[in-house]
């Protein structure tokens, strides 16, 4: 009996540390905590369909998880406590509730996702795939009128139809695009908060259709620059490739896959990948490379093992838990090369990257974004200094809207880049835009907007580009009035809080 005593003492002195541990207040970044304030204002001020646009490795989900921790119940429903995080895939699904057990270990914390993972819609947070929402019985578990709060990660996907499908149980002012579809009468207003490291759509869908303003935007290029993301080093190669004749689909407005891979995943050109890699990326620990399709993603992957390198691949097939095995001994850096296609695009967290190659032209700079944003995040433990990123551009016919790192940084596609850092870029566009006149624009059309373009939508800006250009990619957004007045309110403290910090 005394022995078991002392276990449970032990025990219990154990789970006091862990608690103490546990329950540490996380320390915001600087430009985490101005998200936060931009948010709670636009709340108080009324809005309740927000959107905030953070980069690749900017800790989005610690931002939106602390969110969910400052807001309170509607006024005059005290029963309305729950959390709503929707998310695109089940790992974001398992990722966002971890943390959200890691910063509160008190709540108690759900995944609703396909049939492993069944939650009974009254947990403080549930966090589920949209796939698994569009079942109307998942869907049915959360009651509207127990909901503080909704979160859409990856909210650039939030003008589909299958969003907003569900968006619409929530808020009537979401409009479902099922016409027989009858809005519900809810008792109080239900926050949706959309966060994304691209805000903005390629195939033409109003995001203006789902929320009413962007209220906090940081990009890639100012991350960097304060150290929040890692320095990157830039190479375009030239390919003997032809898009001119690659259809473009319909419904997505990006290249076809069927008709790019006959164009891309040539012996040619995948030699030129490997050739390229050995002579620029072969000193780099963890190299990620995206493909067009699960034949590319093949094909590649055995011109890599011919020349000698241990190179593996995922793709949506790939049974789950030998996806988990294949990733978790990527980030261990047990091998040097892992390819994929659109299954690591989005919300995968493996800091260890350090040199990116892109293999699949695209036409969208959301697309190219996240690519390109997975080798930013820091990892000083594992001694990584920088990210390489390698892309592939067209040398036979310049092809309109073709997103590259010549256009991303508004140089012409011809420009040859080769190891150059984005100081060294933005010097290139300078000098450019004083010797040829007025700013030309190579990139694609779903830019956000410079946030000095327009007060009204202030710190949406990725690129320096017409207004214009953004409207046609949001659709009809009404800003109103206190809206506007967060936002310039905002600029003026994120300026104080840029110089009190640096």
């Amino acid at each position: 009996m005394q022995c078991l005593r002392r276990q449970l003492q032990l025990t219990s002195k154990l789970l006091r540390l862990y608690s103490a541990k546990a329950l540490a207040p996380v320390v915001l970044r600087p430009y985490q905590e101005s998200c936060l304030d931009a948010c709670l204002d636009a709340l108080t001020s009324g809005s309740t369909r927000i959107g905030v646009s953070l980069p690749t490795g900017s800790g989005k989900t610690t931002v939106f998880i602390s969110l969910l921790s400052h807001i309170s119940p509607p006024t005059g429903f005290p029963s309305a406590t729950r959390s709503l995080i929707i998310v695109n895939s089940v790992e974001l699904a398992l990722q966002s509730a971890a943390q959200a057990k890691r910063l509160n270990p008190q709540w108690s914390v759900e995944i609703e996702q396909g049939v492993k993972h069944h939650a009974s819609g009254l947990a403080d947070v549930t966090v589920a795939t949209y796939q698994t929402l569009l079942q109307p019985v998942r869907l049915a578990k959360f009651n509207p009128t127990s909901i503080k709060a909704i979160i859409v990660d990856e909210a650039h996907h939030a003008a589909a139809p299958s969003y907003r499908r569900i968006l619409s149980h929530f808020d009537p002012a979401v409009k479902n695009p099922d016409a027989t579809f009858q809005p519900p009468a809810l008792p109080h207003s239900i926050p949706i908060l959309g966060f994304s490291a691209t805000f903005s759509r390629h195939d033409g869908l109003a995001l203006g259709s789902v929320f009413e303003c962007i209220v906090y935007h940081r990009d890639f290029l100012e991350m960097i620059r304060e150290q929040w993301l890692c320095n990157v080093r830039f190479t375009s190669v030239k390919a003997n490739i032809d898009l001119s004749g690659v259809t473009v689909s319909s419904r997505t407005g990006d290249f076809n896959a069927t008709s790019l891979s006959h164009v891309i995943n040539t012996e040619v050109v995948n030699k030129l990948v490997v050739s390229a890699w050995l002579d620029k990326g072969a000193n780099r620990k963890s190299t990620l490379i995206f493909c067009v399709n699960l034949a590319h993603v093949r094909e590649l992957t055995a011109v890599f093992r011919a020349a000698g390198v241990d190179a593996r691949y995922v793709y949506s097939g790939t049974p789950a838990a030998e996806r988990r095995a294949l990733i978790s001994s990527f980030k261990a850096g047990q091998y040097p090369v892992l390819l994929n296609c659109a299954v690591l695009t989005e919300g995968a967290d493996i800091p260890n990257i350090d040199c990116v190659i892109v293999v699949r032209p695209t036409r969208s700079r959301n697309v190219f974004a996240q690519m390109i944003g997975r080798g930013m995040r820091l990892s000083p433990d594992t001694g990584k200094e920088d990210c390489r990123i390698i892309d592939f551009v067209d040398s036979t016919n310049r092809v309109a809207g073709v997103v590259s790192t010549p256009s991303l940084f508004g140089l012409d596609p011809s420009e040859v880049i080769d190891d150059e850092t984005i100081d060294a870029l933005e010097q290139r566009k300078d000098l450019e835009a004083k010797s040829q006149g007025p700013e030309r624009h190579y990139d694609s059309h779903d830019h956000i907007p410079d946030p000095n373009c327009r007060s009204s939508v202030l710190m949406l800006g990725l690129a320096a580009v017409e207004t214009s250009t953004f409207w046609s990619a949001l659709g009809k957004v009404s800003f109103v009035s206190n809206a506007t007045k967060i936002m310039k309110m905002h600029r003026f403290k994120r300026i104080l809080h840029q110089r009190r910090f640096r």
